[in-house]
């Protein structure tokens, strides 16, 4: 995944980081040399039969201003999860250590006898290549192999088990001063992959949020003898993980960060979320509200558009002033290009401000053939009676200019982890209805486009799954509506940027 937060100062705490462990072949600072335990050598991840092992380091400011730096390395150090001067773990050292102790008996007593087992079976089928065995041999020999099999499934219940009783110690401080467990971030029968949490960002970050510090910058390397596979090399620097960092990191930051430097910030924003603040306690917050409390020098509105607040997707963010005047002018002169996929309720019919381009008209039948293209050209005005709602107006109405796609239903499968539904949302969604695959490309940016331009009788008179505005939606449903496009001119160095979920 891409960093969450600036590098560069992090960068440098991390290098002087690399010579300490090279000077000193140890990891316990804080202890006189005379005193040091020889299991925070650094030995046991230095050595030729070894394995290196990643650290971290945070840079914060306090709340007087101050700068505080945080160092951790990932999961336990030597069997070690505790040692003076470094990030502790998200979990309790004793209480770990109580949860496995019996457990970890089991199954090393499992492995004993797996192993055992297996030598027997090796031995026995060695020998019968030399010599043809009998019936009874050849039926002793399946029933240890049924043995060996039944101890390996036990085994792996165990361990399943085990790992389920040690996932439930983590807990997360959130930037918002929450606490989580991994049951706030992973639904009931989804276990986290083997190692989530032990990571040096999530450890830093939370440690941080815990004691009310204010990340500013985070780095990662790795040190110690390199994998076969080569995938980590000596000394150099990594960004978190995706397969143990990227589920839970969105939670403990607020936001999914896929993009971010000294000017603007790209996230993808979650079903549910507002933009921007809203009135009242109740809808404080927010994308922009979260995004200044990671990023504490952004200016007081850094938003230079919106998405609905059950629309999910990519969003950017201006840092500052200049930034956010550039992008600002940018979205107004049309210059940026979004896209969006959704799934609709129903198949399209097509009214009056409906366009289909020649290639549909020509070679498909519209409504049946799911490949039709066009543009969608319709004017709407707020309802003052009945806000946010818009109707559809020919004399006071702006118009709104959408470009569609019909994409073909076997697109589903594909497109609908961008949602992130949950298995009943999921299992709701293939129960309830026909897959009808679109996506839209809007010219202009007028409040609910999409949504109109679908519902509409004008439109496509298809409303989105999960449109309560201007649909209808169930308890086990969301706005079935992404922004999975993005790209704009980077109001500083001028590159295009291009970003896809």
């Amino acid at each position: 995944m891409f960093a969450p937060l600036p590098e560069e100062k992090a960068k440098k705490y991390c290098t002087e980081l690399m010579q300490k462990l090279d000077d000193e072949k140890r990891i316990d600072f804080e202890t006189p040399l005379n005193e040091s335990n020889a299991a925070f050598s650094t030995d046991c991840i230095t050595s030729k039969d070894s394995l290196g092992q990643m650290f971290g380091v945070c840079v914060c400011t306090d709340q007087n201003g101050h700068e505080v730096v945080l160092k951790a390395f990932s999961g336990q150090f030597n069997s070690e999860w505790n040692v003076a001067g470094w990030v502790p773990p998200l979990l309790d050292a004793d209480a770990f250590y109580e949860t496995t102790k019996e457990s970890d008996l089991l199954i090393h007593q499992l492995t004993d006898k797996i192993e055992a087992l297996s030598k027997e079976i090796k031995a026995l089928e060695n020998e019968y290549l030399e010599t043809k065995p009998c019936f009874s041999q050849i039926q002793e020999l399946k029933s240890l192999r049924r043995t060996r099999s039944a101890l390996q499934k036990q085994r792996k219940t165990m361990s399943q088990q085990s790992m389920t009783e040690i996932f439930a110690l983590y807990k997360f401080y959130c930037a918002d001063g929450k606490l989580l467990k991994f049951s706030d971030i992973f639904e009931e029968g989804v276990q986290p992959p083997t190692g989530c949490g032990e990571c040096c960002a999530p450890k830093l970050l939370s440690f941080a949020f815990q004691n009310k510090l204010t990340p500013v910058s985070l780095a990662e390397f790795f040190y110690g003898t390199e994998p076969p596979s080569k995938k980590k090399q000596h000394k150099q620097f990594y960004t978190p993980c995706d397969e143990k960092c990227a589920p839970i990191l969105p939670f403990i930051l607020g936001l999914e960060i896929l993009y971010q430097d000294s000017s603007i910030v790209v996230i993808n924003k979650p079903s549910g979320l507002l933009s921007i603040p809203g009135r009242g306690e109740d809808k404080h917050d927010s994308v922009t509200t979260r995004l200044k409390r990671i990023f504490p020098q952004c200016i007081e509105q850094p938003s230079v558009h919106r998405l609905d607040m059950d629309t999910s997707g990519l969003l950017v963010l201006a840092l500052d002033k200049e930034s956010h005047k550039n992008l600002s002018i940018q979205f107004m002169e049309g210059k940026v290009h979004k896209k969006y996929v959704a799934f609709l309720k129903n198949k399209p019919e097509f009214g009056k401000g409906c366009k289909l381009c020649t290639d549909s008209i020509s070679g498909n039948t519209p409504g049946e053939n799911l490949l039709v293209s066009g543009k969608i050209e319709l004017p709407f005005r707020l309802d003052v009676e009945n806000r946010p709602h818009q109707i559809y107006d020919e004399v006071f109405g702006k118009w709104g200019i959408t470009n569609f796609q019909l994409l073909p239903p076997a697109e589903t499968e594909k497109l609908l982890p961008q949602f992130r539904l949950t298995k009943k949302q999921t299992e709701h969604f293939f129960s309830s209805y026909e897959s009808v695959p679109i996506s839209f490309e809007p010219e202009t940016g007028r409040t609910h486009q999409l949504r109109l331009h679908a519902s509409c009788v004008h439109g496509l008179n298809a409303p989105i799954i999960g449109d309560n505005l201007y649909g209808t939606q169930s308890q086990d449903e969301r706005l079935m509506l992404h922004a999975c496009e993005l790209s704009f001119t980077h109001p500083k160095t001028g590159e295009k940027m291009f970003f896809r979920t």
